[in-house]
C-alpha cells in the first residue's frame, strides 16, 4: 500500500515538472507596463499680441529750448507731463504698424534773458498733444521696438518781464520723431518707454515794446502702462 502511494506521489511530481517545463514564464511574456500619460502641450503664445485697440496712462519729463530772435540768446525750460495715450496697431508676423496719439497736461517752465539782461522771457507749456504713425518689429513675441513720426501741438504762455514786456501766449505746432520699446506683460497689459524729439515752428509774439520771435525744440521721455482690448 505504501509503495503504491509513493509511486503516485512520484508520478504527480513528474507531471507537474513536465507541465512547468513546457510553459516557462519569461519576463517577455509579461504585459508591458502602462505608458506615462501624455498631457496636452500648453498653447503657444499669441504671435499677434500687439494687434488691436489699446489705451493707457503716460507720465514723464521734458526739456524745451527756445531760441530768441532777433535779440539773440535762448530760454531753457524743463518739467513734467502726464496724460493718456492710445491707438490701434496691426501686426503681420514680426511687423507692427499703427496710429497713435496722446494728450497731456504739462508743467514745463524756465526763463531766458535778453536785451543785455534788461528783459526776461518766462515760457511755460501747460498742455501737449500729438498724433503719430508707429512702425516696429518684435525681437521676441512679447517685446516690440518701434519708431514714430507725426505732428505735435503745445499751448505755451510766453510772458516777458522788463521794459516793453507784457503777457503773451501761443499755440505751437510742429513735427515729431521718436522711438521706444513695448513689453507685453500679459495678453492685455503692456509696459512701454519712448523718447520723442519735437521741432515746433517759430512764433513771433508782439509785446508793447516790440516783437520777439521764439523757436522752440522739445525732448520728452515717457513711461506708459497700457491696456489692450
Amino acid at each position: 500500500m505504501r509503495t503504491r502511494l509513493n509511486q503516485a506521489w512520484a508520478l504527480a511530481a513528474v507531471l507537474l515538472a513536465s507541465a512547468t517545463a513546457s510553459s516557462p514564464l519569461h519576463a517577455a511574456d509579461l504585459p508591458p507596463p502602462p505608458l506615462p500619460q501624455v498631457y496636452d502641450q500648453p498653447p503657444l503664445p499669441d504671435q499677434n499680441v500687439f494687434e488691436g485697440w489699446w489705451l493707457g496712462g503716460t507720465v514723464g519729463g521734458a526739456t524745451v529750448n527756445y531760441d530768441l530772435a532777433p535779440v539773440g540768446g535762448s530760454a531753457d525750460t524743463s518739467g513734467v507731463l502726464g496724460g493718456v495715450v492710445g491707438g490701434y496697431s496691426w501686426q503681420s508676423g514680426p511687423f507692427v504698424v499703427g496710429l497713435e496719439g496722446d494728450i497731456m497736461a504739462a508743467d514745463i517752465n524756465g526763463s531766458g534773458a535778453f536785451n543785455s539782461g534788461l528783459n526776461r522771457v518766462n515760457p511755460n507749456i501747460d498742455a501737449m498733444a500729438d498724433l503719430r504713425l508707429r512702425a516696429g518689429v518684435t525681437v521676441t513675441p512679447q517685446v516690440l521696438v518701434f519708431a514714430t513720426f507725426g505732428g505735435a501741438w503745445a499751448n505755451a504762455d510766453l510772458p516777458v518781464k522788463g521794459p516793453g514786456g507784457g503777457p503773451g501766449s501761443a499755440d505751437l505746432f510742429g513735427w515729431s520723431v521718436g522711438g521706444g520699446a513695448e513689453v507685453a506683460l500679459s495678453p492685455n497689459w503692456a509696459a512701454r518707454f519712448d523718447y520723442q524729439f519735437t521741432d515746433f515752428e517759430s512764433e513771433t509774439i508782439k509785446y508793447p515794446g516790440g516783437t520777439l520771435k521764439l523757436d522752440p525744440d522739445a525732448n520728452t521721455y515717457r513711461g506708459s502702462l497700457i491696456y489692450r482690448f
